[in-house]
């Protein structure tokens, strides 16, 4: 779920291994695909749809690393990190993410019923390769690109979504922060 700019209203400043975690996780987020790029997973695309795969890569990185930062990193430190990655994802909307005439305040709003979906999917007992692929199918019914792809965005889902990195980082992280906590 995303973490709304005003929840963390004190001035607590991140430890710099905190401050290294989160952009170490930003960092792990996708940028921009061109449709150029899933040509390689067979996928004939507008750069609307691009956009639209881009965006959907966005939300599911994002949920994964709120995810893992919710359960390994206590309060407030995980709270001050979610807030700093998602406040370079917004100074990043345009340059890294290609988004420069998307508005951001509703695709956010997306991105927060999405998560909230696929929190409720993993709550049920869901595995994160269905979480991938009601994104994929999502992103199938909007037609974008179109629904007989949902098999090939799944597979650039699978591939681009970096689950194992983001456990990685956040598991190096808790073990780097947990003495300062």
């Amino acid at each position: 779920m995303l973490v709304p700019l005003d929840l963390f209203r004190d001035d607590h400043v991140m430890t710099d291994d905190a401050r290294q975690a989160a952009n170490a996780l930003f960092d792990l987020i996708p940028p921009a695909l061109a449709p150029d790029f899933l040509k390689d997973y067979d996928l004939e695309t507008t750069p609307r749809q691009a956009q639209a795969v881009t965006i959907m890569l966005l939300s599911l990185t994002l949920y994964w690393i709120t995810g893992a930062i919710r359960v390994s990193i206590p309060e407030p430190v995980g709270g001050h990190m979610l807030r700093s990655i998602h406040e370079r994802v917004r100074d990043k909307w345009g340059s890294r993410f290609g988004l420069v005439h998307v508005p951001i305040e509703p695709e956010f709003s997306v991105m927060a019923q999405r998560h909230q979906t696929w929190e409720r999917l993993v709550r049920d007992g869901g595995e994160p390769i269905a979480v991938l692929q009601d994104a994929a199918g999502r992103l199938a019914a909007d037609e974008a690109p179109a629904s007989r792809d949902e098999q090939k965005l799944l597979a650039v889902l699978l591939d681009l979504v970096p689950l194992d990195e983001i456990g990685a980082c956040v598991a190096d992280m808790e073990s780097r922060l947990r003495p300062s906590l």
